[in-house]
């Protein structure tokens, strides 16, 4: 019953946690939210049933919302991490089928070098994902934040995207068939080479014979037919402006951000002298909603209808006029995903109940049955080593990560601190535009950082650089890492970064954006008159420090796992080998409760378990004293009071009797007893006559209770004996009886003795025997007219010549076939107490020739006591005349023979009752 139940129990457990992992994207700490906000979005895009996409959480999740504004799904780029990676969403597409495709840039564990990247399918409904396109980098192309594949967008089934190189770019195609699956390897549809300084950012566009890009000097081209046209800006005087995350639909407008401006704008490039025009200020966001606090733009998406633009936290659509139609910062939960999380917590409440109702039937309900004490031990050892084991890797681990995270900013700051020997301020202070990209000074201050690292070590660590110019008032990014970054994108000023500016303070901060989550430091950067003229920051990017952590708890858990099986592993030994000693008391204990009392235990464990083995083996020596002690009381006792009668009365030993108690029981009595005692007896002094009964006893007492039977009490040399169990038990006692006694004459008259003779009679009745006495003097005894009725029968047997006198009882209760030679005796009257009884000679046990003669007179004999019965006196002297001429030794048939004479001359009274009176 308790081991189903444990099982039903178990398999309930693994089913709860089966479920919970198969829904494991729908654990949440708030299960009833409703709705939620958008947060650091990156890119987006719409299909054509209006449903939104878009990469947010600084590039680690893509939310598909419909046009209700209800959430269709969430994929994370996390689901197909491998090992030692960071895995970003840069670009995204859908196709008519509400297929999500992104690229996925696959970065080292600390989120800063490019090893790989990826183009994957995501089902319309989220639940299935797989990879259309795989690249591999090597180390040499020194890629950092951003790969080389760009730009995705979809046309007629086809899936365009852009893979740039060092001075060329090409165009690739991949072949979307009914079921929006695609072809393993893309088509190259056009490539085009780049003069020397054109410094390949952005690409859109999918048009063999027309795109467009943008360079790092702030440009923005055209490529119609292999040629490559400028489009913005017209003037080659230094400015700020930067076209930023270049977008097309018709081939014809073409959308951008600035930075500078902080607007959407939108290039004709049909129109003669590309006008440029704003679509969307933030100045106009702000007048709009003056109580959002609206951040940069950070995307564009074109489609027939609408302009979606993105900031970090809001999408917007604007008509294609530049008008706004419609703000999002949030969707809602649909009430299937509602209700999958409140599922999932019902889940995890039940897995709760269900698991302590299991820890309490273990320690409850199986712990307090019998089982191995080692399961017990494991049992209570167990859960306190993988506690303690998760508690202090988890303690561990926060220690460790805090410290890790202190190292780092100390490490950050020292590096900040450096920044202002790092950069030389003169140069930088000669970078005043985009156009300075790649120049001279910009080419210096690059390798001075580089060579920096390079002597650092080949690996950085994680670390990245980013170089701020301030020039008349503003901050400007003008050299980063993160290829994606433009020259002199404007930065705000901050309280922190003001400290710098103002102050020449060293900062040390955190802050998430659309691109990721940081820890920074920031340092003053000087020129050569001491005016601080730029700020060096350097970070590590929080997702890879996360990581790190991540695989030092998992080493920590490994760590502690590794030592928590070595521990249980030797607890688990060690138990075992103290058990080996309790096992060999426990075996030692079975053995003297079997009866074996010479046991001694050999324990050398120098403990308190040897201790216990030796005080055992003292407990046995006295057990055994004792028990010896105690058995030759009993024995002792047994010779008073019989074990079988004990045994009738339903106890096993003395000490369980109580005066007055008795049990009514059918038993067969016999008494066999010497034959002319008294005349033998007055030839012996006291002293031989006490030598006689006890050497008769000793030779005729153990044939009783070979035979199952116990002797009541003594007569002289005799007894009164009883059988509780079979009646033939008596016959075969007194075979052997009969038997035993021609050897003990033999033995007499060798030795000169007189032979002796014994009489017995066998009756068979209901008897009491109980317990009587008083309280200090009680003994046990029999109570019953059949015990007197048999000691009269013993008497009357030698007045009939008779060895063994059955009754009419015992003949009933004894299988006939095994009754050997008997014959029938009448019936008799014995006294005047008892009525008649019939009677029967059994002399099977009779000398061989008396047995003899009676089994050749014994129809005779019988068909006389007939004639008797019926007062057929004549006749029946005559048979009995007959037997006596045969076997003169037949008493019984003397003594029908004279009460058959007696009747037959002088006749019977009205008393007499067919039977033969014996006085």
């Amino acid at each position: 019953m308790l081991r189903s139940k444990f099982v039903m129990l178990f398999s309930l457990i693994i089913v709860v946690v089966f479920l919970l992992i198969i829904m494991r994207d729908s654990w949440t700490l708030q299960p009833f939210k409703t709705e939620e906000a958008y947060s650091n979005i990156s890119r987006i895009t719409t299909d054509t049933d209006g449903s939104l996409y878009t990469i947010t959480d600084s590039k680690k999740v893509i939310h598909k919302v419909n046009k209700d504004g209800k959430m269709v799904y969430s994929y994370f780029s996390s689901k197909n991490t491998q090992a030692d990676t960071v895995q970003l969403f840069n670009s995204i597409a859908a196709d008519r089928q509400g297929n999500a495709y992104a690229i996925i840039t696959v970065l080292d564990s600390y989120g800063l070098k490019v090893s790989g990247e990826q183009i994957v399918q995501i089902s319309a409904d989220g639940s299935k994902s797989r990879i259309l396109y795989n690249i591999d980098y090597e180390e040499q192309d020194q890629l950092l934040r951003v790969g080389k594949l760009q730009s995705l967008s979809i046309e007629d089934n086809e899936l365009f995207f852009f893979r740039k190189e060092e001075g060329s770019a090409s165009l690739l195609k991949l072949l979307l068939d009914g079921n929006s699956t695609a072809s393993a390897t893309p088509e190259t549809i056009s490539t085009v080479e780049l003069p020397k300084d054109r410094y390949l950012n952005e690409l859109t566009g999918n048009q063999e014979s027309q795109f467009y890009f943008t360079s790092k000097r702030g440009l923005l081209f055209a490529v119609t037919n292999g040629e490559i046209a400028k489009l913005y800006p017209q003037s080659l005087e230094g400015q700020f402006n930067f076209p930023v995350g270049i977008v097309t639909a018709d081939d014809v407008n073409l959308y951008f951000i600035d930075y500078h401006d902080g607007a959407i704008k939108r290039v004709n490039t049909a129109a003669e002298g590309n006008p440029v025009e704003d679509v969307l200020t933030l100045h106009t966001l702000v007048e709009r909603s003056p109580e959002i606090e609206w951040s940069d733009f950070t995307h564009i998406s074109i489609d027939k209808e609408h302009i979606m633009v993105s900031t970090s936290d809001q999408v917007i659509q604007l008509d294609p006029n530049g008008a706004i139609v419609d703000v999002q910062d949030s969707y809602r939960y649909t009430y299937l995903v509602i209700g999958k999380r409140i599922g999932y917590w019902l889940l995890l409440l039940v897995l709760t109940a269900v698991f302590a109702y299991t820890v309490r039937f273990i320690y409850v309900d199986i712990m307090k049955r019998k089982m191995f004490l080692l399961l017990k031990q494991l049992a209570v050892i167990l859960p306190v080593v993988l506690i303690s084991m998760g508690g202090l890797s988890y303690s561990v681990y926060s220690s460790f990560a805090l410290e890790m995270k202190d190292d780092t900013y100390k490490q950050l700051k020292l590096l900040a601190g450096n920044g202002k020997y790092l950069v030389d301020g003169d140069y930088l202070e000669k970078l005043n535009s985009p156009l300075d990209y790649k120049s001279e000074d910009y080419i210096t201050i690059k390798q001075r950082v580089n060579e920096v690292f390079s002597r650092a070590g080949a690996d950085r660590d994680g670390l990245y650089n980013t170089i701020y110019r301030y020039i008349d008032g503003e901050l400007y990014i003008v050299m980063d890492d993160d290829d994606s970054v433009t020259m002199f994108q404007p930065f705000e000023i901050n309280d922190e970064n003001r400290l710098v500016l103002e102050q020449g303070e060293i900062i040390l901060g955190e802050w998430e954006d659309s691109g990721g989550e940081w820890m920074y430091a920031l340092g003053p950067l000087y020129n050569s008159n001491g005016d601080i003229i730029g700020i060096y920051e350097t970070g590590k990017d929080m997702i890879g420090i996360k990581q790190s952590t991540m695989s030092i708890l998992s080493d920590v858990i490994q760590i502690f796992v590794l030592i928590g099986i070595v521990l249980l592993i030797v607890i688990t030994i060690m138990t075992a080998y103290l058990l080996s000693s309790i096992r060999t008391l426990r075996s030692n204990v079975n053995l003297i409760a079997s009866g074996e009392w010479d046991v001694k235990v050999e324990i050398r464990t120098r403990d308190e378990v040897e201790e216990l083995g030796e005080r055992f083996n003292m407990m046995a020596s006295s057990i055994k004293q004792y028990i010896n002690e105690m058995t030759r009381l009993s024995n002792s006792y047994f010779r008073f009071v019989p074990q079988q009668f004990l045994k009738v009365l339903g106890k096993t030993n003395m000490t369980q009797i109580k005066l007055g108690e008795q049990q009514n029981r059918r038993m067969t009595i016999m008494v066999c007893n010497m034959r002319q005692f008294n005349e033998f007896s007055a030839k012996l002094t006291t002293e031989q006559n006490f030598q006689f009964i006890n050497s008769f006893l000793k030779q005729f007492g153990p044939i009783i209770r070979e035979h199952a039977g116990f002797t009541s009490r003594y007569l002289g040399p005799g007894m009164l004996t009883m059988f509780p169990n079979e009646t033939s038990a008596a016959l075969r006692a007194a075979l052997q009886l009969r038997l035993t006694l021609e050897s003990y004459n033999a033995e007499r008259i060798r030795n000169q003795e007189e032979p002796i003779d014994i009489g017995i009679a066998i009756h068979s009745g209901d008897v009491m025997l109980g317990i009587i006495g008083e309280e200090q003097r009680m003994e046990g005894s029999v109570v019953s007219n059949h015990v007197q009725l048999t000691l009269d029968l013993e008497k009357a047997s030698a007045k009939l010549g008779v060895t063994v006198l059955l009754t009419e009882e015992t003949m009933q209760a004894i299988n006939p076939d095994k009754l050997g030679s008997y014959r029938k005796l009448g019936i008799l009257q014995i006294d005047e107490e008892n009525g008649p009884i019939e009677l029967y000679d059994w002399y099977e046990a009779d000398p061989e020739h008396i047995r003899k003669l009676k089994h050749e007179t014994k129809k005779q004999f019988e068909a006389a006591v007939e004639a008797y019965r019926l007062g057929r006196f004549y006749d029946a002297r005559e048979g009995f005349v007959a037997v006596v001429k045969k076997n003169r030794y037949d008493l019984a048939a003397k003594l029908y023979f004279f009460e058959c004479d007696h009747h037959f001359q002088k006749g019977v009274t009205s008393e007499w009752n067919h039977s033969l009176r014996i006085s």
